[in-house]
């Protein structure tokens, strides 16, 4: 097990209380551990229920390159606030034991990694579609390195409905893309880590597909708004068109 995955372990067994207190709005919602069966390995997520038994669309967040350890808190608070909107949100910590020591040693395999994190990706979302609780419909949520593989998964997998995409970019590995999900692109103008560059052409490639897809650039915004659980007005806003962008994709009728 790596370091991220056990932390992961030890915060579902002390959190719950805690974040039922601190986020009043999804106070109905339940936080658990979800093994994904898929065939590269067994998938450890954490699932924000939303609140009810009515069928109920799902919403896989998709960490940074950072994985979820060093803002975990704030990423359980935007789930658990996906959550009580209405959406089974997971928490998908796709890297590997193998990719987490790579990467706690200094070395990226992100490069040869992403087609196979894409294949994951689409697997667990095809679990979360079905659930007996489920609408049958998946949105994705990523974050920098999580926004490119949302992409990219989006791409490849046509059963996709939805894509938020915090400061990515086109998926590097796909030689070709012949459609997108409709997608909601976030991006700062300041951004140094992925430039507004990249997040321009995203939208432009989306429109050019025929995509849905719909661009938010923050002036002198820089990178990792959103899931940082700061009070900015980029961070309040781009969970509000967050919000609104994944109720009408994935729970209009």
């Amino acid at each position: 097990m790596s370091a991220g995955q056990a932390a992961v372990r030890i915060r579902l067994a002390l959190l719950p209380l805690a974040l039922f207190l601190s986020v009043q709005s999804a106070a109905a919602a339940e936080l658990a551990q979800v093994e994904i069966p898929v065939s590269e390995r067994t998938v450890t997520t954490m699932l924000a229920k939303a609140p009810g038994v009515a069928p109920r669309p799902a919403v896989l967040m998709l960490h940074g390159g950072g994985g979820f350890d060093p803002r975990l808190d704030d990423y359980e608070e935007f789930a658990f606030t996906l959550a009580a909107e209405g959406f089974d949100t997971y928490l998908v910590y796709y890297y590997s034991n193998a990719d987490e020591t790579a990467r706690q040693a200094g070395r990226s395999v992100a490069m040869q990694r992403f087609p196979d994190w894409a294949v994951l990706t689409g697997e667990v979302a095809a679990y979360a579609a079905a659930q007996p609780d489920s609408s049958g419909k998946v949105g994705l949520v990523g974050f920098s390195n999580g926004g490119i593989l949302a992409v990219g998964t989006g791409a490849a997998h046509p059963d996709i409905a939805a894509a938020v995409v915090y400061y990515g970019a086109i998926p590097f590995w796909l030689a070709h893309i012949g459609r997108l999900p409709p997608m909601l692109v976030l991006h700062g103008d300041a951004d140094t880590t992925i430039p507004i560059s990249a997040g321009s052409a995203l939208y432009d490639l989306g429109q050019r597909l025929g995509a849905r897809t719909e661009i938010k650039v923050y002036p002198g915004a820089g990178h990792g708004f959103g899931a940082r659980g700061d009070d900015t007005p980029e961070s309040s806003d781009s969970l509000a068109r967050t919000i609104a962008f994944l109720k009408r994709e994935l729970q209009a009728q």
